[in-house]
């Protein structure tokens, strides 16, 4: 089994990074797909950083897990 933790502030730079990502699919490269892509990744990775929101502020670490 695989595990990566990420905190609040990381998840929020990927957030940032896929944003880019998907400005540049969309406006530069006019490659829709991929900027649906990378909206979805976003939004997903939104998606953990809003849960993490919930939690104390000692506890606001995501672990995500790759069971095999």
């Amino acid at each position: 089994m695989t595990h990566l933790s990420f905190t609040s502030g990381q998840i929020m730079d990927i957030i940032s990074a896929l944003e880019v990502q998907e400005i540049i699919a969309r406006e530069v490269g006019d490659n829709h797909h991929l900027a649906s892509y990378y909206l979805n990744m976003m939004n997903q990775f939104q998606t953990v950083y809003d849960r993490l929101q919930d939690r104390a502020g000692e506890d606001r670490l995501a672990t995500l897990v790759l069971a095999d």
